[in-house]
Order: structure tokens, then C-alpha cells, then sequence
């Protein structure tokens, strides 16, 4: 029986969330399916980490050069590749590709879909982007994947077809942390001593992932555990920001900007607990991987995080925006070691039972086959 050909396609900037959705799919999904990804290349090389990490889980990867707003190059580029493959799924991350795959298929007869994260809306552009994709580009889509049931909520609400917004959340494969850049000597370790007591923010520097709450309620816990520390991992357009404040806080010996880490098996074995402020998320990946290695979690009320986060079972779950909550969460943490290790063991369990990879990867693969065999999907 021939492979039915799926084309993946992203706009990588790093190992983010659409990025381990994609890495999933490529390692778990049915053997029917050939999964290619084709890259979207800028001259920054933020692509490459992605490009390699699908290259050691066995996915064919094409880098497509991108200069510009619209490269009608690549649009031709990306047009052959789906031609010379027989790709008869096409299979999007972000509004650069949802925009540049509708160009390439057209009147190729391949079966378009694409996945919802929660984008983050930074900027007016980033706004006029997500507008333009959601108004124009995701009409031309057979199905559009929410993250999470409040991603497909807002979707509806904006009276897209509900037969063509599916809910498929996030799973995890640990396997994939195998291949993270994780060895001794490639290893920078933090500007901490075993006495400090770690908290960790970890994702892009954006404004709505509201480190600054994160860094305000954290000025009051150093005063009363001076043993604490902060590390923020990530990079992105807020970094001057976050520095002024903890220069202002005077907080320049105990919070750490750390950039962005490729060997984050050390990160999560290393951190005591993970931080997570966002005033807007999806179903974040930080999230299930911190769950995933037993990392206990502080997270806010939005998205899909409290699908993850009961509060005081699975972690602690607090308003958005709110330093006061963020502080007292903190100190929970801080002085209930016992109760802490107990929510992380639940948290483990949840992963392991409900985020898994081979569930994960077999709502797609039904998504696919209806996509193929033109049967509508009985939505669970």
C-alpha cells in the first residue's frame, strides 16, 4: 500500500509548542502516513533546531528560503515540492504558513488543515496578521485544530463552521527529549549554588506571557527566602523590559535572564519549580513537560491550563495578572514541601494517562483519514 504524503509546514523560530505538535506527529503517527516538513527558512538560522531535531526522529525535512513579506520563490518552491511528492495532505502552523501553503496548493487537490495554538498578539502587526489569517486564509482550510476548548470556543464564536473546528489537545512523547543537545559538554549550568531554591519562567519574552507579574511578586519573596533565585529562559522582543525592571528591583543577583536553552532535560532536572503567568495561552507545551518530569507548577486560570492545573491537586492555579495570588502561590510552594511532591506526582499521572503522544497522534491520524476518505469527523 503507498504512504499517503502529509506535508507539515512551519515558520520555525525555536522549540516551541507547534514545533513539538509537529515532532509528535512525525515519531507517533500511523505508518500510513509519510510525514515531510517542509521549513520556512529566514536568514536568522532560527529554523535550524527544529530542521535537525526532525531529521534525528526520522522526518524528511525541505528548507524553503524565505526573503520578504511574500516570496512568490518560495510560493513556487513549496508548489513543486507538494507536486513532486504527491503530498495529499497539507498540514500548517502559523499564519506565515497557513498563507504561504493556501498559495502553493492551489488547484493541486490537496486536503488542507491547520492547527490553532494560542498565537500570541504582542503588537498591532502580529494583530493585523492573526486578523488577516483568520478572515481570509482559514476559510480555504478543511479543518482548523484547537489546542483547546477555549481556543475552539473563540473560534466558533466568530462563526466559523463548527464541522471544520476540531479540539485536538496537545500530548507529549518523552522519547523526544532523548535527542535534546543534552550532554556534559555541551551543558552551560545556571549562576546558582545547591542552596538556592529555583523558580523558572520558561517560554518567549512577549508581553502577554506576563513576566513582569512574575518578577514583581518575585521581589517580595526574595525578601523574605533570600536562598531564592529566578531563571527566565526564552528570548523575544520584551527582554529590555524584563531587564530594566529587575535592575529597578535591584533584583540583578538573584533573577537570571538565560536565553533560550537546547538542553532542557537539564533545565526541568535542575529547576524546583515551574512558574507559568500568561494572561493568554492555548495548551502550553512548557506546561506538560514541566508535569511530564515532575516539576511542581504555579500557573494562571487561562486557556487550556486548567484542563492540567486543579488547584492544590495537580498544581496551583491563580488569576491572571494578579501579583498578590502569584506571591502567596510561591510561598505555598515554598513552605509545603510534602504537599508540593504529592501535586507533582498527580501531575505525572495526568501526562502519562490523558497527554499522551499515541493519543494525541491518533486524533490526528483520524482527522487524516477523514480528510483522505471524505467521511465527515463525529466530533467527541
Amino acid at each position: 500500500m503507498d504512504k499517503i504524503f502529509v506535508a507539515h509546514i512551519r515558520d520555525s523560530g525555536g522549540i516551541f509548542g507547534a514545533e513539538r505538535v509537529i515532532l509528535t506527529i512525525g515519531k507517533n503517527i500511523d505508518k500510513k502516513f509519510k510525514v515531510i516538513l517542509i521549513c520556512l527558512k529566514s536568514p536568522d538560522g532560527k529554523s535550524d533546531i527544529l530542521k535537525k531535531k526532525a531529521e534525528e526522529i526520522g522526518v524528511d525535512v525541505i528548507s524553503v528560503d524565505v526573503n520578504g513579506k511574500i516570496d512568490f520563490s518560495s510560493v513556487k518552491h513549496i508548489r513543486d515540492i507538494l507536486k513532486n511528492h504527491q503530498v495529499k495532505i497539507l498540514h500548517s502552523h502559523d499564519f506565515k504558513s497557513n498563507l504561504y501553503g493556501v498559495m502553493a496548493s492551489k488547484n493541486l487537490g490537496i486536503k488542507r488543515i491547520l492547527t490553532a495554538g494560542g498565537t500570541t498578539r504582542d503588537s498591532m502587526l502580529k494583530k493585523l496578521y492573526v486578523y488577516m489569517d483568520e478572515t481570509f486564509t482559514y476559510k480555504y482550510y478543511d479543518y482548523i485544530v484547537a489546542v483547546s476548548r477555549e481556543i475552539y470556543d473563540k473560534l466558533v464564536k466568530k462563526n466559523f463552521n463548527q464541522e471544520k473546528v476540531v479540539v485536538v489537545e496537545n500530548g507529549i512523547d518523552e522519547s523526544i527529549y532523548d535527542y535534546d543537545t543534552d550532554r556534559e559538554n555541551n551543558i552551560t549550568p545556571f549562576p546558582i549554588d545547591n542552596t538556592n531554591k529555583i523558580f523558572a519562567v520558561i517560554g518567549r519574552l512577549f508581553p502577554d506571557k506576563a513576566h513582569r507579574y512574575f518578577i514583581e511578586a518575585f521581589s517580595y519573596i526574595k525578601k523574605a527566602y533570600p536562598t531564592s533565585v529566578a531563571l527566565i529562559i526564552g528570548e523575544g522582543p520584551s527582554e529590555e523590559e524584563i531587564r530594566r525592571q529587575i535592575i529597578d528591583l535591584k533584583l540583578e543577583d538573584s533573577v537570571f535572564l538565560c536565553g533560550v536553552r537546547k538542553d532542557m532535560m537539564y533545565v526541568y532536572r535542575n529547576i524546583d519549580y515551574l512558574v507559568l503567568p500568561s494572561l493568554t495561552e492555548g495548551l502550553p507545551y512548557v506546561l506538560l513537560e514541566a508535569m511530564l518530569f515532575k516539576v511542581p507548577v504555579l500557573a494562571t486560570d487561562v486557556g487550556g491550563i486548567p484542563n492540567l492545573i486543579i488547584n492544590s491537586v495537580t498544581g496551583y492555579l491563580v488569576p491572571p495578572g494578579d501579583v498578590q495570588s502569584l506571591k502567596n502561590g510561591m510561598e505555598n510552594m515554598l513552605n509545603d514541601p510534602e504537599k508540593v511532591r504529592d501535586m507533582s506526582e498527580e501531575g505525572y499521572k495526568l501526562v502519562k494517562e490523558k497527554y499522551s503522544a499515541r493519543r494525541m497522534a491518533e486524533n490526528y491520524g483520524r482527522l487524516y483519514d477523514s480528510m483522505i476518505n471524505g467521511h465527515p469527523l463525529q466530533h467527541a
